[in-house]
């Protein structure tokens, strides 16, 4: 049973304890690199892997804003902007960082000064890195009933992050370790804080067989019920007769036990997140796509989602679930499609089995 600590300390009064459940056997806790579980190399590989970096980070190179809101632009599918990206200018940021870095702006994720200056090259620190983290999750509420934690100020910048990652059980108590939130972060603990959140899953709930099954239940139950396209707003997702691409994933997931979901299921970029949160793993590369993928395009004025059974990129043949029109909703499937992947955005994966 793992049980690692941690001690935040801020200059200032207004001092609490907080602290957290222990963790399962078999989760992994990161705090920083000297009790990591995780080698920076193998923190390396993985963010390679997924595109998030070019290559492998210096250890000693410390986190920039720019750094880190680069990789949290990838992770999320790389939106562009182009029309804010004509009318609103940031007066320090590289042409290539500019989507990234308005990204970050028009999201609350990062703020600007009164002259537009992102200032990209501020470095973090870890309780930067773990506030941005939480901005990127939209500042999820959190319990604040988390008891343990020493010296954890109420006015730290970084107070509700640090307790959200406590929640989320990212930092663990250990009478041992001691972390401070105003110390520098390198880009590889960076990289780790993110790898832990998105990547280490100790178990996975469901098979990708039983998620196919569940998305074929989904479209039948639709079909023979009369159900019209729709954004649906019932709990459970699709009850009220209407269901949409990625109500079909909401409720397909809901059938297998997957109850958090607030009104309606979810809906386009909220998928995202919530499938991260889930322990799905997101790719930008298509030859991922495959039995059970969670497919996402931008096709159409919001994007697009489907569940794919096979692909064939040479042909274009695509077998998937799709309840993206009234004339899907009422066709048998999976249905056999041409889809040369043109329009591809990300696809979201159960782990391997």
């Amino acid at each position: 049973m793992l049980g690692i600590a941690l001690l935040f300390t801020a200059v200032g009064s207004d001092v609490r304890n907080v602290s957290a459940d222990e963790r399962r056997e078999g989760d992994v806790v990161y705090l920083d690199s000297e009790i990591s579980s995780v080698s920076d190399d193998t923190v390396n590989e993985w963010a390679m892997d997924a595109g998030l970096i070019e290559k492998a980070v210096d250890a000693e190179k410390i986190c920039t804003r720019m750094d880190l809101v680069r990789i949290l632009w990838i992770r999320n599918c790389r939106p562009e902007n182009k029309a804010e990206a004509m009318t609103t200018k940031l007066a320090d940021v590289r042409e290539e960082d500019k989507y990234a870095a308005l990204w970050a702006y028009k999201n609350g994720i990062c703020a600007v000064d009164a002259e537009k200056r992102f200032k990209p090259d501020t470095e973090m620190t870890h309780g930067d890195v773990l506030q941005t983290l939480w901005f990127v999750k939209g500042r999820p509420a959190v319990t604040e009933e988390i008891t343990g934690f020493e010296n954890l100020s109420v006015s730290s910048t970084y107070y509700l992050a640090a307790l959200w990652a406590a929640e989320q059980k990212l930092l663990i108590k250990d009478e041992k370790t001691y972390f401070d939130g105003s110390e520098k972060c390198r880009l590889i603990d960076a990289v780790r804080y993110i790898y832990y959140q998105y990547h280490i899953r100790s178990t996975f709930p469901i098979t990708r067989k039983q998620f196919v099954e569940a998305c074929e239940y989904v479209t039948i139950e639709a079909r023979e019920n009369g159900y019209r396209y729709g954004d649906s707003n019932g709990i459970p997702p699709t009850s009220d007769g209407y269901i949409s691409c990625d109500r079909l994933v909401a409720k397909a997931l809901w059938d297998l036990g997957y109850t958090d979901q607030g009104e309606g299921g979810f809906y386009g970029s909220d998928m995202f997140g919530y499938l991260l949160d889930h322990g799905f793993v997101q790719s930008t590369d298509p030859s991922d796509i495959g039995y059970g993928s969670i497919v996402c395009t931008t096709a159409g004025e919001y994007g697009h989602t489907f569940v794919s059974v096979s692909w064939d990129p040479s042909s274009g043949s695509i077998v998937k679930y799709d309840e993206g029109s009234d004339s899907r909703i009422n066709s048998v499937q999976p249905s056999s499609e041409y889809w040369s992947g043109g329009d591809f955005l990300c696809v979201f994966n159960i782990p391997d089995e």
